[in-house]
């Protein structure tokens, strides 16, 4: 009776594990195509998760390399809301619904994602999701969208410019932003891919991502995914700089519409960048006015009114600082906004081969010199350390591994590793004569004598001379290049963000957020494997 029941917990653990790893490619495959369905997918995945990590006395949270920093941001993100001028039930709620749902993506996927194999079925679902984003995007670009009905391009400067599509994403900004992240992913993994058909797979990937991306006509999406492809290739391998090349040229050739949108980027001819540049001085005020606790989160909207030093319109509505770096430090204040981008640039040091210690002392280095050049400044770090230092650690523990009850145990029927079977020359038996079985008994395995037969696998059969293009083989990688592939691609995607902010605050919409959380839980989970943790 005993053994059933273990049998039936076992069956039990195993099925909660099955069901968070299918929240989290829910999630992977739904946050650019319904956001409402990607939400609801990470609230079963935790609580999947979470009745999976009481009922498995086995189960051990781990800590990733920047839970400090994540626990410091959500506190004080969460502090800034309470301390807001325009606190309100509207402004608690945003809160708890985006940040909480950006947390518990952290959490899950960190928590969950272990092995190459769960790591390949979360690119999978991105890929698929990718692809209906992509062909909906096609779609509309044939069929038609007229930008000036929707306010996203000036017909002044761009007289003939029709068409800026968005596909599943609202806006021609944000869905160009999610495309370049997509372009990263897949050049980090073409730079590891050994087979042919991998490669014009990936090849073929990314020129249709471009190719979405330029009927976006986004100009800061361009130059950012240009300056990622022109510093791997000085820095790697030139082969990429010639592969966008070719596809600019390939698309400019096409349209003429879109290279001239992307030279006015250097000429100020858009009212767009006017308007930029006075919110940016807008928001600078901001965090003069309110450097410790910011404006609170999601407050932008309402406290912008105060600093509507450009735009006189009171009708229109203007809901985040267009830099993520300014709306930031606007909304969570300096310290707040300094943990979000240690935890941000230090999952792209290490998504690019850094150690975690080595991009932790580098980060420490330039916030060290912003911190000590204000007394303020030292004072709150000193608070913080003191009272904050240990908190990620408790927060680990609340749900860990909980004591196994005694008395004797009944035995994982697993497999046994060879070092742990203990043999007496009185138990030992030659394989049989066909080599492939043997019988043994008395086997001391733990303290505990138990019989057993090893069973000699075969030789693994010669591998078949390919032809120059194996199609069969396409998803078939190696663990170690895959991963590699995956880390360099998440670095590259966390340093296309980082370009981007710099126009246009992209992680101000929920998809890009929750994307960005997924891929530096997924950065974290993916350098502890390569650690071998």
């Amino acid at each position: 009776m005993d053994r059933i029941s273990v049998f039936a917990r076992r069956r039990r653990i195993k099925n909660l594990e099955d069901w968070t790893l299918y929240a989290i490619l829910t999630e992977a495959f739904f946050l650019a195509l319904s956001p409402a369905v990607a939400s609801t997918a990470v609230v079963f995945g935790v609580i999947t998760w979470f009745l999976r990590s009481r009922i498995d006395s086995h189960y051990k949270m781990r800590s990733l390399p920047f839970d400090v920093p994540v626990t410091i941001f959500l506190l004080i993100g969460a502090l800034s809301v309470f301390l807001s001028s325009a606190r309100s039930l509207g402004l608690i709620y945003n809160y708890c619904l985006l940040v909480g749902t950006y947390a518990l993506t952290y959490l899950i996927v960190g928590q969950t994602i272990r092995t190459p194999a769960q790591v390949k079925k979360v690119a999978q679902a991105l890929g698929a999701s990718a692809v209906l984003v992509v062909l909906w995007g096609f779609f509309q670009f044939v069929f038609g969208v007229d930008a000036a009905d929707v306010k996203w391009t000036d017909p002044e400067a761009f007289p003939e410019l029709r068409k800026r599509i968005f596909s599943t994403l609202e806006n021609p900004n944000v869905l160009a932003g999610y495309l370049d992240v997509m372009i990263c992913l897949a050049l980090g993994l073409l730079t590891k891919a050994e087979r042919r058909a991998q490669k014009i797979i990936l090849i073929v990937a990314i020129v249709l991502l471009a190719a979405c991306l330029a009927m976006t006509y986004s100009r800061g999406a361009f130059i950012a995914i240009a300056v990622v492809f022109a510093v791997y290739g000085v820095l790697k391998d030139w082969r990429v700089i010639i592969l966008f090349a070719a596809v600019t040229a390939l698309i400019s050739y096409s349209d003429t519409n879109f290279i001239n949108r992307i030279l006015s980027a250097f000429t100020m001819s858009d009212s767009s960048e006017g308007v930029r540049v006075g919110i940016w001085v807008s928001t600078s005020a901001m965090i003069s006015d309110h450097p410790f606790a910011g404006i609170g989160w999601g407050a932008y909207q309402y406290v912008y009114p105060q600093y509507n030093y450009y735009v006189a319109d009171p009708n229109i509505v203007i809901y985040h600082a267009h830099n993520i770096y300014l709306n930031y430090a606007a909304e969570v204040g300096i310290v707040g906004a300094l943990a979000f981008f240690w935890y941000f640039f230090g999952t792209m040091f290490v998504s690019f081969g850094v150690s975690e210690r080595g991009a932790q002392m580098w980060f420490n280095e330039h916030i060290g010199k912003i911190i000590s050049s204000s007394e303020f400044l030292q004072e709150l770090t000193a608070l913080i350390n003191e009272k904050l230092a240990n908190f990620s650690e408790i927060f680990l523990d609340l749900f860990g591994k909980k004591k196994s009850p005694t008395g004797k145990k009944v035995r994982r029927a697993d497999v046994i590793h060879h070092e742990d079977m203990n043999f007496s020359e009185h138990t030992r038996e030659k394989f049989s004569e066909e080599g492939s079985v043997a019988s043994v008994e008395n086997i001391s395995v733990g303290g505990e004598n138990i019989s057993a037969k090893i069973i000699k696998l075969p030789d693994a059969p010669e591998e078949k001379s390919s032809s120059p293009v194996e199609w069969s083989d396409v998803t078939k990688i190696d663990d170690e290049k895959f991963l590699e592939g995956m880390r360099l691609g998440i670095g590259l995607a966390f340093l296309s963000m980082a370009l981007n902010g710099f126009t246009d605050d992209l992680l101000f919409n929920i998809p890009s957020s929750m994307l960005m959380w997924l891929l530096g839980a997924l950065a974290a989970a993916i350098n502890l494997m390569r650690n071998r943790e």
